[in-house]
């Protein structure tokens, strides 16, 4: 019932937090550095994985998935179209939210496709900190809870992992093929 002399309550108050959970495949909204890094490598990850057990169904089966004349090739690159197209989508998604937590327009994401600009907006997406209060865009995100900090330490972990298999793998082969060369011109 309205009391006519009771005061009016209003959401503004110290008591109301108008903060929201962003989650993976919401299109609207703001994303924080953390997330917006955690939330790229996962969807990053999901394809990977489906290239995976495609590549690893069609080993399986006994045919090259990479052959042309093979019968998973064709299905290979379609598994690789809508997967390279759902992660583009994804990607500006991402990164229209990202620049909207740094009350940003999120057109500013076709700056991506600009060659030297793409390497100083990556650089901004993923360490120029966002407006802590809401902005323009909306009420600002929550804050990292216990799951997305693991996801990040976890997803650092692998790209070290990833990254120390590809330089075990490379560095001796760019060795042999140094001393190839070297044998190669004394053979001159």
């Amino acid at each position: 019932m309205n009391q006519p002399y009771e005061a009016p309550s209003s959401a503004l108050g110290a008591g109301s937090d108008s903060r929201y959970q962003p989650r993976l495949f919401q299109v609207k909204g703001r994303l924080g550095r953390m997330r917006y890094f955690v939330y790229a490598m996962t969807i990053t990850l999901i394809v990977y994985a489906v290239f995976a057990a495609v590549t690893a169904f069609a080993a399986v089966a006994g045919q090259s998935a990479t052959e042309p004349g093979g019968v998973m090739f064709p299905v290979l690159m379609i598994v690789l179209a809508v997967g390279g197209l759902f992660t583009a989508v994804m990607s500006i998604i991402y990164g229209v939210r990202r620049l909207n937590d740094l009350n940003m327009s999120g057109w500013l994401i076709l700056l991506m496709l600009v060659p030297l600009a793409n390497f100083v907006m990556a650089l901004v997406l993923l360490f120029v900190p966002g407006s802590k209060a809401d902005n323009k865009y909306g009420p600002a995100p929550t804050a990292n809870g216990g799951g997305v900090i693991a996801a990040l330490v976890i997803m650092l972990l692998v790209m070290v992992g990833w990254f120390g298999i590809l330089g075990a793998v490379t560095i001796p082969a760019y060795q042999d093929y140094v001393e190839r060369a070297q044998m190669h011109q004394m053979q001159r």
